[in-house]
């Protein structure tokens, strides 16, 4: 950006005369977050968006701003990450009282990049009074703490699927414009809450979030990506120089996220960084390969939510490729009907058999091939308890005919018959009609409401069917959305018009049979070069497994070979049809002498 042009960074007046909560000085701060509630994670947050509100409308020098801030800041993010437990993993459409907490949550952090954007400013504004400490050092701080809650604003939206708010980019571009102005986007700033770092690292955590296609992506992904950027972003190069190599660009005066450099047709204006993401590609996919990187180089950061090979992939693309949309959308007002699941698609595809009468007929029982687990046996024989002599009380065969008797009030009673009466069993397997948005050859955007499963993730394995002339076609979530007007969309990827539902076991070393589980064989389709691949649970199956495919009147073999795709739900994977020693042997029987053999050293 040019120097005259205006920063735009919104703080309000201070125009609060009296602040009752402490002494403003940091000591006072410290003492008082020592008698917060600890126990009551919402009332300490609730408390401490009180107090940084008034905080910021009160008239204070920078730096015994930013000391009390220091202070209530260890306490603000720990309360915040307990807080969110409480509305990550949650429905897709949140209850009331996780929304509620979302939105604490959400003020909480804008509140305080409000508090340091203030400490920076004012320290820009009144450089010649500051004492006791170096001017240029509390602004690069105070705007490194800045950018670091605004992003953790974006993360938030992102993981709860909601679009960023409005001038939430804005205020990340121009916190960073403001250091740029400065001169202070590279030096380095301690923080030992989240991470050393310069400014210009701490903004590209959060710029890269949205390179990363996050509505891809599952919560603690995303979780991961954050955490792992914190190394990650010294990779990356942001500068305005237009010869800079790079997918995307960012304009630091727009409400925009990151944009494709290839896909801006107009010249560049002087707000617009290059971002150049090669190095940081290059080294994924040394982490992706498992080789050995020099020291400093690696992931050390430790979280729940590992970096897989699955997300490495997925960044890899993300950052390194330009994805274009390989056929175009229609929009539609029509509806089809979807399943949820691998175990749903599973029962529909197979014409609504359960799993035990695709393996082994249409005439079995849910029960009679699974007696190795007692608990899913009917069990025939009456209760031990039956036997003893409190049952001819209670059957009316004793002296005492109302003992078994249980008096209640007519209301509980009416209560009792009410619930009875319209408590229906719900089917095990549903499929349910959802209205598309719009469509192409290649999946549909399905508007979602509240009244559908809410625990649809990107990634499940579904099922869709546009009506009963067609076949249950397979796909998956690609990614969701939840729009300012409370609408939720989904976008679905056709991975095949249609499957072949079967039982796989795995096949040990030891020749032993794994008990079988559902998958789904995709056919091969010549004309678009898409060879047969096989779906299965996420976990369980692995690359150069033995596999007995098996349903009622089929059975053959396979090896799993690459896995092409997985995801927190399913796993794909290419395969060839393979036979096992004794197949080759029984064939040969018949054969001239020796021809067993000659097989068996064709194959070895």
């Amino acid at each position: 950006m040019t120097k005259n042009s205006t920063i735009k960074l919104r703080i309000p007046n201070q125009d609060l005369a009296l602040f009752s909560e402490f002494e403003l000085n940091a000591e006072a701060a410290a003492v008082w977050v020592q008698n917060l509630p600890a126990i009551n994670t919402k009332k300490v947050v609730q408390q401490l968006r009180q107090a940084i509100n008034d905080l910021n409308r009160v008239a204070m020098s920078p730096n015994v701003r930013f000391g009390i801030m220091e202070v209530l800041r260890p306490t603000l993010q720990a309360s915040l990450a307990a807080l969110s437990k409480r509305f990550l993993n949650q429905p897709l459409v949140l209850p009331e009282e996780p929304r509620q907490m979302s939105e604490l949550a959400h003020t909480v952090l804008g509140l305080t990049t409000t508090a340091y954007t203030i400490v920076a400013a004012h320290t820009i504004q009144q450089r010649d009074s500051i004492k006791g400490v170096n001017p240029a050092k509390l602004v690069c701080e105070a705007i490194q703490r800045a950018i670091n809650f605004s992003g953790c604003k974006i993360l938030q939206s992102y993981q709860l699927n909601q679009p960023i708010e409005r001038l939430g980019w804005l205020e990340l571009h121009q916190l960073y414009a403001l250091a740029e102005r400065q001169k202070l986007t590279e030096l380095t700033v301690a923080d030992r809450l989240s991470g050393d770092g310069s400014i210009k690292d701490t903004y590209l955590r959060a710029v890269l979030l949205g390179c990363c296609k996050p509505n891809q992506l599952r919560q603690h992904d995303l979780a991961a990506i954050a955490l792992g950027m914190q190394e990650w972003s010294t990779s990356v190069t942001l500068d305005d120089r237009e010869t800079l190599r790079g997918f995307f660009q960012v304009d630091l005066s727009s409400d925009q996220a990151p944009s494709y450099r290839a896909l801006q047709s107009d010249a560049p204006r002087e707000s617009v960084r290059f971002i150049d993401s090669d190095a940081l590609v290059r080294k994924l996919q040394t982490l992706r390969r498992g080789e050995t990187e020099p020291a400093g180089t690696e992931l050390t950061a430790q979280t729940d939510s590992p970096i897989t090979n699955n997300l490495l992939d997925h960044l890899i693309g993300a950052l390194g490729t330009m994805s274009k949309r390989n056929f175009s959308r229609e929009s539609s007002g029509s509806a089809l009907w979807i399943t949820l699941g691998l175990s749903n698609a599973h029962y529909f595809i197979s014409d609504g058999l359960t799993f035990e009468q695709l393996l082994y007929g249409a005439d079995q029982d849910e029960y009679k091939h699974i007696a190795t687990n007692p608990f899913l046996v009917p069990q025939k024989h009456h209760d031990a308890w039956d036997q003893a002599n409190p049952h001819d009380a209670l059957t009316g065969e004793g002296p005492d005919h109302t003992v078994g008797d249980i008096t209640v009030d007519e209301a509980t009673q009416a209560n009792l018959d009410h619930h009875n009466v319209g408590t229906a069993i719900q089917p095990r397997h549903r499929a349910y009609p959802v209205n598309m948005v719009d469509s192409s050859p290649g999946g549909y955007c399905l508007e979602w409401s509240p009244e559908l499963p809410s625990d649809v993730k990107t990634g499940d394995i579904v099922s869709v069917r546009v009506d009963e002339s067609t076949d249950w076609a397979v796909a998956t979530v690609c990614w969701v959305s939840q729009l300012k007007n409370a609408q939720t969309l989904i976008g679905v990827e056709l991975l095949s018009p249609n499957a072949m539902p079967y039982g796989a076991k795995v096949i040990h070393n030891t020749g032993e049979e794994a008990e079988s589980m559902r998958v789904l064989l995709l056919p091969e389709i010549k004309l678009v070069g898409q060879p047969h691949t096989l779906i299965t649970p996420r976990a369980g199956f692995r690359e150069h497994q033995k596999v007995s495919l098996v349903k009622e009147g089929e059975h053959f073999y396979i090896q799993l070979l690459r896995q092409i795709a997985a995801t927190g739900s399913y796993a794909q994977f290419d395969f060839r049809y393979i036979k096992l020693l004794e197949d080759v042997i029984a064939d040969d029987q018949n054969g001239p002498l020796g021809a067993a053999y000659d097989s068996l050293w064709t194959k070895i």
